[in-house]
């Protein structure tokens, strides 16, 4: 069995203006919680971790998929009132898709728009070494 992928999102981030009515709730938490709705049934394939911050809150709401021997996707602008669904979707076709390498004909365009970056899966060999110096 392969390792799930991971889905790191920031519980901090705030909800876009106009600011939302005073709650105790974030943007960020409030995505998170309607992403583990979307994605129970997957729980062996895809793990939720929240971040306290990715530092990109001019950006937000931001989040990072990846897993070992895949691509890393990198959002930012999510909203935390819409994103879920299509996030949650993106998600199960990286957990399919060989190298994490899902087509972007098959993309939401929500999801298009807010891939930030693609970062290619970190060479392990590479990582042993830059580690030991």
């Amino acid at each position: 069995m392969t390792q799930p992928a991971t889905l790191f999102v920031c519980a901090l981030c705030k909800f876009p203006q106009p600011p939302q009515p005073q709650s105790a709730t974030t943007g960020g938490q409030h995505l998170i919680d309607q992403l583990a709705d979307c994605l129970e049934p997957d729980q062996n394939q895809i793990v939720i971790q929240p971040v306290r911050c990715m530092a990109a809150c001019d950006r937000a709401c931001n989040a990072a998929l990846s897993a070992p021997g895949k691509l890393t996707f990198i959002f930012n602008g999510l909203s935390p009132q819409a994103a879920a669904p299509d996030l949650a979707e993106f998600c199960r076709q990286y957990a399919e898709a060989t190298g994490g390498k899902v087509p972007y004909g098959l993309r939401s365009q929500s999801i298009k728009q807010a891939t930030a970056y693609v970062l290619p899966p970190p060479m392990a060999g590479a990582v042993a070494a830059a580690i030991a110096r």
